[in-house]
């Protein structure tokens, strides 16, 4: 195989033994539940292995409010992943998140080049999958900021009616 140069750069794929790192941080739906959540990351992981990359980390961030609503979803539970292989596991785990309906959002970033996979250990075991499906202490999933806005400001039909100039 011949090194494809431009001036004395030399590109990732024809640099033997090396991978590009990669971060992604996915947004699902909030009503997302453990099941859901470990579904996605079983079929995610079999995209992995297909495409022999390696996967570093996941985390799971828990539920936030999104600064703006995504297909009318005011929360979202975050999943942080990252991940070692060519630019060919990216675009398979993209398309595979895009058929995905938990999915309201993703966004995937280089980190690095020319990363050397034996350099970088895998943080992943069985006990830390089944972690991920939980959200992190201190956060609950319950009820949204948002939601108990709406509860509190219902409705007030009463004060609408006096000022009309009824009398109660």
């Amino acid at each position: 195989m011949s090194e494809n140069t431009v001036g004395q750069v030399v590109s990732v794929e024809s640099r033997k033994g090396t991978k590009r790192e990669y971060e992604t941080v996915i947004i699902l739906r909030p009503n997302v539940n453990k099941t859901g959540i470990l579904e996605l990351v079983n079929k995610m992981q079999g995209v992995f292995e297909k495409y022999g990359a390696r996967l570093i980390k996941i985390e799971n961030w828990g539920s936030r409010t999104l600064a703006f609503p995504i297909k009318r979803s005011p929360t979202g539970i975050y999943l942080y992943w990252r991940f070692l292989g060519g630019s060919d596991i990216v675009h398979e785990f993209e398309r595979n998140l895009q058929i995905a309906e938990s999915v309201l959002r993703y966004y995937t970033v280089r980190v690095e080049d020319d990363v050397d996979p034996d350099a970088r250990p895998s943080e992943m075991t069985e006990d830390l999958l089944q972690a991920v499906a939980e959200p992190p202490p201190g956060r609950s999933r319950s009820r949204s900021r948002c939601a108990r806005k709406r509860t509190v400001s219902s409705p007030t039909t009463t004060a609408t009616t006096r000022r009309g100039g009824a009398k109660p």
